[in-house]
Protein backbone atom coordinates (compact mmCIF):
# COMPACT_ATOMS: atom_id res chain seq x y z
CA UNK A 1 0.00 0.00 0.00
CA UNK A 2 1.17 3.35 -1.16
CA UNK A 3 1.17 6.14 1.21
CA UNK A 4 -0.62 9.66 0.40
CA UNK A 5 3.22 11.39 -0.45
CA UNK A 6 4.16 8.16 -2.58
CA UNK A 7 1.39 8.78 -5.16
CA UNK A 8 1.45 10.40 -8.46
CA UNK A 9 1.04 14.10 -7.94
CA UNK A 10 -2.67 13.59 -10.02
CA UNK A 11 -3.96 10.77 -7.34
CA UNK A 12 -3.89 13.86 -4.94
CA UNK A 13 -5.02 15.72 -6.17
CA UNK A 14 -2.13 18.48 -7.06
CA UNK A 15 -1.87 19.03 -10.86
CA UNK A 16 -0.07 16.74 -13.68
CA UNK A 17 3.71 15.12 -12.46
CA UNK A 18 6.12 18.04 -13.70
CA UNK A 19 6.84 16.08 -16.93
CA UNK A 20 3.26 16.00 -18.09
CA UNK A 21 1.08 18.01 -20.06
CA UNK A 22 -1.64 19.48 -17.99
CA UNK A 23 -4.77 17.41 -18.08
CA UNK A 24 -8.39 18.68 -19.70
CA UNK A 25 -11.23 19.11 -17.67
CA UNK A 26 -13.25 16.17 -17.29
CA UNK A 27 -16.50 16.10 -20.21
CA UNK A 28 -19.53 13.73 -19.48
CA UNK A 29 -20.92 12.40 -22.73
CA UNK A 30 -24.50 12.10 -23.08
CA UNK A 31 -25.82 8.90 -24.63
CA UNK A 32 -26.68 9.66 -28.57
CA UNK A 33 -30.55 9.57 -27.65
CA UNK A 34 -30.32 11.80 -24.82
CA UNK A 35 -31.60 15.36 -25.39
CA UNK A 36 -29.41 18.34 -24.66
CA UNK A 37 -29.25 19.41 -21.08
CA UNK A 38 -31.94 22.49 -21.01
CA UNK A 39 -30.57 25.30 -20.17
CA UNK A 40 -32.62 28.43 -17.13
CA UNK A 41 -33.79 30.79 -19.42
CA UNK A 42 -32.34 34.13 -18.43
CA UNK A 43 -35.27 36.55 -16.29
CA UNK A 44 -34.91 40.06 -17.90
CA UNK A 45 -35.01 43.05 -15.78
CA UNK A 46 -38.36 43.50 -17.63
CA UNK A 47 -39.57 40.61 -16.63
CA UNK A 48 -39.07 41.24 -12.69
CA UNK A 49 -40.56 44.65 -12.53
CA UNK A 50 -43.83 42.79 -14.69
CA UNK A 51 -44.22 40.61 -11.93
CA UNK A 52 -43.53 42.67 -9.21
CA UNK A 53 -45.73 45.07 -10.42
CA UNK A 54 -48.65 42.38 -11.22
CA UNK A 55 -47.86 41.21 -7.72
CA UNK A 56 -48.31 44.35 -6.39
CA UNK A 57 -51.58 45.27 -8.37
CA UNK A 58 -53.17 41.31 -7.52
CA UNK A 59 -52.54 42.32 -3.68
CA UNK A 60 -53.95 45.56 -3.95
CA UNK A 61 -57.11 44.16 -6.47
CA UNK A 62 -57.86 41.53 -4.06
CA UNK A 63 -57.69 43.25 -0.61
CA UNK A 64 -59.88 46.32 -2.38
CA UNK A 65 -63.20 45.04 -1.19
CA UNK A 66 -61.26 45.65 2.57
CA UNK A 67 -60.08 48.95 1.58
CA UNK A 68 -63.18 50.06 -0.46
CA UNK A 69 -65.11 49.22 2.91
CA UNK A 70 -62.82 50.87 5.06
CA UNK A 71 -63.24 54.04 2.78
CA UNK A 72 -67.24 53.93 2.67
CA UNK A 73 -68.04 55.62 5.91
CA UNK A 74 -65.67 58.14 5.24
CA UNK A 75 -67.21 61.32 3.18
CA UNK A 76 -63.60 62.91 2.40
CA UNK A 77 -61.89 60.29 1.07
CA UNK A 78 -65.06 58.20 -0.35
CA UNK A 79 -63.71 59.56 -3.66
CA UNK A 80 -60.66 56.93 -3.76
CA UNK A 81 -63.45 54.00 -3.68
CA UNK A 82 -65.60 55.34 -6.15
CA UNK A 83 -63.80 53.20 -9.32
CA UNK A 84 -63.61 50.30 -7.27
CA UNK A 85 -67.53 50.82 -6.32
CA UNK A 86 -68.40 51.00 -10.19
CA UNK A 87 -66.29 47.99 -11.33
CA UNK A 88 -67.85 45.80 -8.28
CA UNK A 89 -71.42 46.90 -9.61
CA UNK A 90 -71.30 45.77 -12.50
CA UNK A 91 -69.53 42.38 -11.52
CA UNK A 92 -71.11 41.32 -8.21
CA UNK A 93 -74.94 40.82 -7.65
CA UNK A 94 -73.98 42.47 -4.64
CA UNK A 95 -76.61 41.13 -2.69
CA UNK A 96 -77.44 42.79 0.86
CA UNK A 97 -78.52 39.13 1.98
CA UNK A 98 -75.29 37.88 0.56
CA UNK A 99 -72.97 39.86 2.22
CA UNK A 100 -71.08 40.22 5.07
CA UNK A 101 -71.61 42.87 7.34
CA UNK A 102 -68.41 44.33 9.38
CA UNK A 103 -69.40 47.38 12.09
CA UNK A 104 -72.41 48.17 10.90
CA UNK A 105 -71.40 47.89 7.10
CA UNK A 106 -71.87 46.15 4.50
CA UNK A 107 -68.89 44.87 2.74
CA UNK A 108 -69.14 46.13 -1.44
CA UNK A 109 -69.15 42.30 -2.92
CA UNK A 110 -70.88 39.08 -2.26
CA UNK A 111 -69.58 36.52 -0.08
CA UNK A 112 -68.39 34.34 -2.69
CA UNK A 113 -66.68 37.14 -4.61
CA UNK A 114 -64.81 38.35 -1.40
CA UNK A 115 -63.50 35.11 -1.22
CA UNK A 116 -62.22 35.19 -4.91
CA UNK A 117 -60.87 38.64 -4.43
CA UNK A 118 -59.03 37.43 -0.89
CA UNK A 119 -57.67 34.73 -2.46
CA UNK A 120 -56.11 36.84 -5.74
CA UNK A 121 -54.87 39.30 -2.79
CA UNK A 122 -53.47 36.57 -0.44
CA UNK A 123 -52.23 34.13 -3.23
CA UNK A 124 -50.09 36.78 -4.54
CA UNK A 125 -49.15 37.96 -0.91
CA UNK A 126 -47.44 34.63 0.32
CA UNK A 127 -46.43 33.00 -3.09
CA UNK A 128 -46.66 30.07 -1.29
CA UNK A 129 -47.39 26.74 -1.86
CA UNK A 130 -44.96 26.85 -5.30
CA UNK A 131 -46.98 24.23 -7.34
CA UNK A 132 -46.05 22.11 -10.62
CA UNK A 133 -48.42 22.20 -13.52
CA UNK A 134 -50.62 19.23 -12.70
CA UNK A 135 -51.07 19.68 -8.58
CA UNK A 136 -52.20 23.29 -9.45
CA UNK A 137 -54.53 21.78 -11.88
CA UNK A 138 -56.09 19.38 -9.42
CA UNK A 139 -56.17 22.20 -6.55
CA UNK A 140 -58.06 24.55 -9.11
CA UNK A 141 -60.57 21.44 -10.44
CA UNK A 142 -61.20 20.05 -6.92
CA UNK A 143 -62.01 23.72 -5.74
CA UNK A 144 -64.08 24.94 -8.89
CA UNK A 145 -65.83 21.13 -8.20
CA UNK A 146 -66.62 22.18 -4.27
CA UNK A 147 -67.88 25.78 -5.19
CA UNK A 148 -70.06 24.17 -8.22
CA UNK A 149 -71.32 21.78 -5.29
CA UNK A 150 -72.08 24.43 -3.00
CA UNK A 151 -74.03 26.11 -5.80
CA UNK A 152 -75.85 23.68 -6.61
CA UNK A 153 -76.43 21.75 -2.72
CA UNK A 154 -78.09 25.58 -1.47
CA UNK A 155 -80.20 25.84 -4.50
CA UNK A 156 -81.72 22.50 -4.69
CA UNK A 157 -82.21 23.03 -1.15
CA UNK A 158 -80.34 20.21 0.62
CA UNK A 159 -78.70 22.25 2.94
CA UNK A 160 -79.32 26.04 4.30
CA UNK A 161 -77.52 29.26 3.16
CA UNK A 162 -73.62 29.71 4.59
CA UNK A 163 -71.38 32.77 4.11
CA UNK A 164 -68.52 31.45 4.87
CA UNK A 165 -68.94 28.33 3.02
CA UNK A 166 -69.04 31.00 -0.17
CA UNK A 167 -66.01 32.93 0.90
CA UNK A 168 -64.09 29.57 1.39
CA UNK A 169 -64.74 28.33 -2.19
CA UNK A 170 -64.16 31.27 -3.25
CA UNK A 171 -60.80 31.52 -1.64
CA UNK A 172 -59.97 27.74 -2.39
CA UNK A 173 -60.60 28.57 -6.14
CA UNK A 174 -58.17 32.02 -6.36
CA UNK A 175 -55.86 31.85 -4.11
CA UNK A 176 -53.78 28.88 -6.54
CA UNK A 177 -54.60 30.71 -9.71
CA UNK A 178 -52.57 33.89 -7.98
CA UNK A 179 -49.63 32.07 -6.97
CA UNK A 180 -49.36 30.74 -10.09
CA UNK A 181 -49.55 33.58 -12.42
CA UNK A 182 -46.55 35.56 -10.11
CA UNK A 183 -44.53 32.80 -10.86
CA UNK A 184 -45.13 32.38 -14.08
CA UNK A 185 -44.48 35.90 -14.85
CA UNK A 186 -41.06 35.46 -12.64
CA UNK A 187 -39.78 32.74 -14.13
CA UNK A 188 -41.84 31.84 -17.48
CA UNK A 189 -44.10 29.67 -18.35
CA UNK A 190 -43.90 26.30 -17.07
CA UNK A 191 -43.37 23.13 -19.05
CA UNK A 192 -47.18 21.98 -19.46
CA UNK A 193 -46.47 17.71 -18.98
Amino acid sequence: MTTPSEQPDEARGLGSAPNQAPSEPPTTTLPPSAPPPAEAPAVGVWQRRLATGSRVALVAVGLSPLWVWALQPLPSLAWLAAPMELWFGAQCHREPGRSLELFGHLLPVCNRCLGIYLGLGLGALFLRPRLGVWPLRLWVGFAAAAMILDVWTEALGMRPESAWLRVVTGLLLAYPVSVAVVWTLREGSPDAD
